[in-house]
């Protein structure tokens, strides 16, 4: 061992130290006895006369125990190692870092040391090392010491009291390295917050703050450098680690909060508001000046970062001085005697001469209220009186807004301390006041902003500790509901409703009132949608669950065929009504054995009204009726749609209409057979609402069976809506079904099956259906990203060479790629994955380009190039941005053909102009041509407006490309001028003033 190790560490003084020390380390990690032998061995190297050997040798030990397992040595053998690395402290000056370096490692890698040791090692880096003289890593070494003993022996290191206090404040003094500052920083903080400071107390806030305000640029070619925001946060936590620097620290804030330079005044206000809970009673010997500061501060509104800033400073300070407890609303003490005379200084802002500064007035006030229930209390009966005129008497609507925030926000604070009696008391001695404005603004005025401020207060005054008598409640909800079935802005109508749920809510004694107004306003000729959609937001409990159920219920049955506008009104009231009280397992019953039962009665009776003149009208009852259970299934416990789910394919395959409480002769449904009439077959759309919301784990029994119909029905199936609600049922099974060899079981015949339909020979009836199901299937297996994908995308891009079908292949591409939330979705428990329709995209733009060259001697080259326009037209511009060089002379051909995708390649064109340039601009003549004719003689306004859009975009091109271009443009864009459509012609004078102008900003 003695000869292995000494050859080790021979190689390690012949500049290979880093792999003797991992050598070394490896052999001692067998057994920790031989630590202490390794030292001996370094005697002769550790007693050398040459002070670089010295120091090396001493270095080699850290190295190694860097290497080793935390508390590798028994505490004898670390007391040993760490006297000879202090015995070498007191060496040269040369050897004292490497000294240092190795004691660093000590300290964090054992930590448990004996008693004694971390004040010996403490008290000799104090008397024997100068640490200014060190470099900034070896200085990190003396750092990293105190921090490693203040983690793992902090009562030993607390023990030495003022000895650690100023023996650390030696050491740091003047340090300026980044990192060693961090380390200071967070020693400073231990010992100011955990050891008193005693007579050091002014020293080791001189340490720290002459470094206040940090001014520190990182390096830019250091990714790993200190920020500056960490350098503020660790000083800033020094300076509130104690209140005993309050009276070091306070002057200097006040010193910097008038500084010609903003950040330092910012980060002033910052620091005291981190400081202000910890110095708390300091404060109040310096409170005038720091508000009238603030004060000045907030009033100058320089910056809005400064202003935010000096509110937040302004509301820690006060509530820095407030009592803990809410004691005698006196205006004798510290407090309030503060805020009076702020508002004595500020009272002549109040006057409305400079609405803005005025508002700035209120708004710091507001923050001060915001400090503390007592802060509140004086705050308010001086600024509310003066606010509520300026409110109600402001003849601008602008400033009216500025003041209803102001006091918005002023009023909003009771939410903050509704606990203590006389804030609630400072707010109803000013209820009426309040009141009367908020309804006055309410009914007077058409401005929406004011009457969503008024309703916010009004629903702030309305709580149950504001509003004693139930009178004013109700007053305020006849307005709501007056206002509920009128108005339909969004916002305010939002804004109305909320409001109204929340006064149910806190007083339900209002509710069957309001619900019985309600359903007597649907007989007085309000808008029906409106009505119902204010009766299921005031729904908070089970009893008026059952009654707005039960009315919209009758309501429904009351409903004609022929009025499918207003049925289709109250299956849409219920869903949401059902989402509103999902949360309620009582009510989530009840909907499920009456509201669920009477619409499934509903849609199998209706079978018996359908006629063919009324087919559009079905189509629409049947889609709500779709969206009513995909919205049922996708809320439902697992128990619940197992239950649901029986119930809808006993319906559907047995004919069971018992099962769902028809009792008597009904005629047989067969809604699964192809041959059943169309009224019959249209209730597949219920199962296929249900499947496309629900778990498809626990839809287990006769999901084969389903699956199989769904593919009859969509091949056989004569009713063009029964055949589409079969494929997306179809698809929405196979995307859902569960991971493993069901997928391939179901997927496999159907392939086999639809590829002798899409066969040459088949009629082309048969043979668009069979393209149809195949195109769904497609999208279902793109989203899941299933290995089948491949198959299915390669044989439908083999398609786009069939004469007959390669059309309606290349339009039909596009639903691969498009967004289809309502079927495919993570909320619908769908299998979607990320990029899908990226992947997509990737993998077969080769073929498609290929696909064009090959056929251009052919004639189908349009189907390829209306399968690029199809596929590009719903993908961001980042994935085809690779590929534009290529696509952008296929889509100016797609400019020509007159299809569906037209307007999404004009909106491809546009991004593409704007975003590659380089591939654009080659192409400029042609895309100009085309962007004219289109703007002027397509008849679809849509594409006019976009078409115009793009010439606009195309000024942003390089000017010498298309300079000779512009007196064409502005001379074709006269012309559209002229459109018929209003839209058309403002998008026809903005462009040609794009035109016009061109190139004038750039000179």
């Amino acid at each position: 061992m003695a000869a292995s190790m000494d050859i080790v560490i021979q190689k390690y003084f012949a500049e290979n130290s880093e792999e003797a020390a991992k050598e070394l380390a490896k052999d001692l990690n067998k057994n920790s006895d031989r630590f202490l032998a390794f030292i001996e061995q370094l005697e002769s190297h550790l007693t050398s006369t040459d002070n670089v050997t010295r120091g090396r040798a001493t270095q080699f030990i850290g190295d190694v125990l860097e290497l080793l397992p935390v508390a590798f040595l028994t505490t004898e053998q670390t007391e040993v190692v760490a006297r000879f690395l202090l015995a070498k402290l007191c060496d040269t000056h040369s050897v004292q870092p490497h000294a240092l370096k190795s004691l660093a490692v000590l300290t964090n890698r054992c930590k448990l040391l004996p008693n004694g040791l971390p004040e010996d090692i403490c008290r000799t880096i104090f008397r024997e090392i100068q640490n200014q003289t060190l470099s900034h890593s070896d200085r990190r070494s003396t750092y990293s010491i105190f921090q490693n003993l203040l983690g793992y022996s902090n009562k030993a290191v607390e023990q030495m009291g003022g000895d650690f206090v100023i023996g650390f404040i030696q050491q740091m003094d003047a340090e300026k390295d980044p990192r060693n500052l961090l380390i200071c920083f967070n020693i400073a903080h231990y010992v100011s917050s955990r050891m008193p400071l005693g007579p050091f107390t002014e020293e080791m806030f001189e340490v720290l703050g002459c470094y206040f305000p940090i001014d520190f640029v990182p390096s830019p070619n250091d990714p790993q450098c200190i920020s500056k925001e960490e350098l503020v946060s660790g000083l800033r936590k020094c300076l509130a680690a104690t209140a005993d620097f309050a009276e070091y620290s306070l002057p200097l804030f006040l010193e910097k909060m008038t500084s010609d330079l903003q950040e330092a005044r910012k980060e002033a206000m910052l620091t005291l508001i981190a400081c202000a809970p910890v110095y708390r009673g300091r404060l109040t010997a310096y409170l005038g000046s720091l508000t009238s500061t603030l004060k000045r501060e907030i009033l100058m509104n320089i910056s809005n970062d400064l202003v935010s800033a000096a509110r937040q400073c302004i509301q820690a300070v006060y509530s820095a001085i407030s009592p803990d407890e809410l004691v005698e609303n006196s205006m004798n003490d510290t407090l309030s005697a503060s805020i009076v005379e702020l508002y004595q200084d500020s009272v002549k802002y109040f006057d409305g001469s400079d609405t803005k500064k005025s508002c700035l007035a209120f708004s710091m006030f507001t923050s001060v209220a915001a400090a503390s229930a007592k802060a509140f209390c004086v705050v308010t009966p001086l600024v509310l009186p003066s606010l509520l005129s300026h409110c109600s008497q402001s003849s601008q609507v602008s400033d009216q807004l500025l003041y209803m925030k102001e006091l918005k926000d002023l009023v909003s604070l009771i939410q903050q301390f509704n606990s203590y009696k006389d804030v609630v008391q400072v707010i109803k001695d000013n209820h009426n006041a309040l009141l009367e404005l908020y309804e006055t603004k309410l009914n007077q005025t058409d401005n929406i902003d004011l009457q969503l401020k008024s309703i916010e207060g009004i629903t702030l005054l309305t709580s149950p500790s504001l509003c004693d008598a139930i009178d004013k409640a109700q007053v305020f909800a006849t307005t709501l509901l007056q206002k509920s079935l009128h108005i339909t802005d969004p916002l305010l109508r939002k804004s109305v409703l909320s409001s109204l749920h929340n006064l149910v809510l806190q007083s339900p004694s209002l509710g069957p009132d309001i619900v019985k107004s309600l359903t007597q306003a649907c007989d007085s000729g309000a808008a029906i949608n409106l009505v119902f959609d204010t009766l299921v937001q005031v729904v908070v409990n089970k009893d008026l669950f059952q009654i707005v159920n039960e009315f919209l219920l009758q309501r429904l049955s009351e409903v004609k065929t022929e009025d499918v506008s207003d049925a289709l009104e109250r299956i849409k009231s219920l869903a949401r009504l059902f989402v509103q009280m999902k949360s309620d397992e009582q009510c989530v019953g009840l909907f499920l054995h009456t509201t669920v039962l009477q619409l499934l009665q509903s849609s199998v009776a209706s079978t018996l009204q359908w006629t063919d003149a009324s087919r559009e009208c079905c189509a629409l009852y049947m889609t709500e009726m779709r969206n009513f259970f995909k919205t049922l299934s996708q809320y439902l416990e697992k128990s619940d749609i197992i239950s649901m789910w029986n119930r809808l394919t006993q319906l559907m395959l047995e004919s069971n209409t018992t099962n769902i409480g028809i009792v008597g002769d009904f005629p047989t449904l067969k809604p699964l057979q192809p041959t059943s009439p169309w009224q019959h077959t249209r209730l597949i759309t219920l199962l296929e609402g249900f499947i496309t919301g629900g778990d498809i784990q626990a839809m287990v029994d006769h999901r084969e069976t389903i699956f199989e119909s769904m593919f009859i029905l969509s091949q056989e199936c004569e009713d063009s809506f029964t055949r589409a609600s079969a494929c997306r049922c179809l698809a929405v099974i196979f995307n859902k079904a569960p991971i493993g060899g069901e997928i391939h079981w179901l997927l496999e015949p159907l392939l086999e099956r639809l590829r002798q339909a899409l066969s040459p020979d088949r009629p082309l009836m048969n043979r668009l259906r069979a393209l149809n199901t195949w195109l769904w299937l497609t999208k279902a297996s793109e989203c899941r990203g299933h290995s089948a994908t491949s198959i299915l995308s390669s044989y439908l891009f083999a398609l786009l060479d069939d004469s007959e079908l390669g059309p309606d292949v290349a339009t039909g591409l596009a639903m691969i790629v498009q967004d289809m939330d309502d079927v495919f979705s993570p909320a619908l428990r769908s299998n979607v994955t990320p990029l899908y329709k990226q992947r997509f995209f990737s993998l077969n733009i080769r073929t498609l380009l290929e696909g064009y060259e090959r056929n251009k001697a052919t004639g189908r080259q349009e189907h390829f190039l209306t399968a690029i326009s199809s596929v590009t037209s719903y993908l961001p511009l980042q994935v085809l941005k690779p590929h534009l060089a290529k696509l952008v002379p296929m889509l100016l051909l797609g400019l020509k053909q007159d299809n569906s995708s037209l307007s999404n390649t004009l909106t491809l064109v546009s991004s593409a102009i704007l975003h590659a340039t380089e591939e654009v601009t080659p192409s400029v003549d042609e895309l100009t041509n085309q962007l004219l004719d289109l703007a002027h003689t397509h008849k679809a306004m849509k594409v006019r407006i976009l078409s115009l859009q793009c010439l606009e975009s195309m000024t942003s091109l390089p000017v010498h490309k298309i300079s000779p271009l512009q007196t064409k443009v502005v001379s074709n864009l006269a012309r559209s001028l002229d459109d018929k459509k209003r839209l058309v012609r403002k998008q026809a004078v903005s462009a040609r003033c794009a035109w016009i102008s061109l190139g004038k900003s750039k000179k």
